[in-house]
């Protein structure tokens, strides 16, 4: 069967494409950073945990944040999948499908895994409700993740589509296909080191410590970063090789914005990983910014490669309708508003960070 003839013909748009998927790339690089920083304060919280108790009470702190960024997450998480559907809604539906049965699952763990992070805080005095709570967000977030990387491939790869055909409940996952490890594990490592570079600055302006102490938890943030960030650069070399011959040149020279963004991406990575080594948060949070940026880019660009052929923007019919299209961003931007002053409350309440 023709590839072409699976995939769904697109809805019009209300506007450009263009603008769909620079929010759908805003939105999810503001959704993956909190992400990423739930899981990687979770994974250094429970290290120290197990390492000592004593470590584990005086990041207490930092267990109080978790389910605040975790709330902010899920709302962020909400126009990332609104506005990836507007645009490549006609993949990412089917692929949804395909493995509906583990991905409709995501949504009873997330309440399981954000109320886990406030039992978490809650219980912390008991330390073995604690660490447990706090596991079962690791690994909840584990599978979420995983399922994600699989939906977002499979999205991007409708050649595998045919398999439904075979397994209609809902249970395929891309098992065979190399990519998906190297992936994965680059999104596992990514957190860990964003994790820590969150963990300085947090500290970075806590106003309630001495300044040896605040000093020394902004150095093993850094440390934290700065040798995750070692794997990381390991494990988007693997991810790289695991790609397609078609798509990995384009990258390495066979398309000319693709290979200066991806070469910007490795420079600005490079750069806040010797910023951390010499202990300068301002530099690493900088250029690690600017890295995530890269690599947002590129994982569009992977998306476009990816598909290839079945996939033209040009073949979109816009049908504009500005008027709904300016009320829908006043209301996202009032509610983004919103959002940020309660984190603002949340956050600097009591003057103590």
């Amino acid at each position: 069967m023709d590839v072409k003839n699976l995939i769904p013909y697109p809805e019009s748009l209300p506007a450009p494409a263009q603008i769909f998927i620079f929010l759908e790339q805003l939105f999810f690089l503001i959704h993956i950073v909190l992400v990423n920083s739930i899981l990687g304060l979770s994974l250094i919280t429970i290290y120290k945990a197990f390492k000592s108790s004593e470590s584990m009470e005086r990041d207490k702190s930092i267990a109080k944040q978790i389910p605040i960024l975790f709330a902010f997450a899920i709302n962020m998480a909400i126009p990332a999948l609104l506005f990836i559907q507007v645009v490549f809604g006609h993949l990412f539906y089917t692929s949804s499908v395909i493995i509906g049965t583990f991905w409709i699952m995501i949504i009873p763990l997330l309440v399981i895994a954000y109320y886990s992070s406030y039992f978490h805080y809650k219980k912390f005095k008991n330390s073995g409700l604690a660490k447990s709570s706090l596991l079962i967000v690791i690994f909840i977030m584990f599978y979420i993740a995983f399922i994600l990387v699989n939906n977002l491939s499979l999205m991007e790869e409708p050649e595998q589509w045919k398999k439904y055909f075979e397994n209609r409940t809902g249970t395929i996952l891309m098992w065979n296909t190399l990519s998906i490890y190297p992936r994965y594990l680059h999104f596992i490592i990514g957190s860990i080191a964003i994790g820590g570079l969150f963990y300085s600055l947090y500290y970075k302006f806590r106003k309630d410590m001495e300044q040896k102490l605040q000093n020394l938890k902004i150095k093993e943030g850094l440390k934290i970063f700065s040798y995750a960030t070692m794997f990381q650069i390991f494990a988007g070399i693997l991810f790289l090789l695991s790609l397609p011959e078609r798509v990995l040149l384009n990258f390495i020279g066979g398309d000319f914005l693709a290979t200066i963004v991806f070469v910007s991406g490795i420079i600005f990575a490079i750069i806040a990983l010797f910023s951390g080594l010499k202990e300068k948060l301002s530099a690493t949070a900088f250029f690690l910014f600017l890295t995530l940026i890269a690599m947002i880019i590129n994982r569009y660009h992977l998306r476009i490669f990816q598909l290839g052929e079945n996939f033209r923007i040009a073949e979109f019919k816009v049908m504009p309708q500005w008027d709904v299209f300016v009320i829908f961003l006043l209301i996202l931007v009032a509610g983004i508003a919103v959002i940020l002053y309660m984190l603002r409350v949340a956050f600097f309440r009591e003057g103590k960070v």
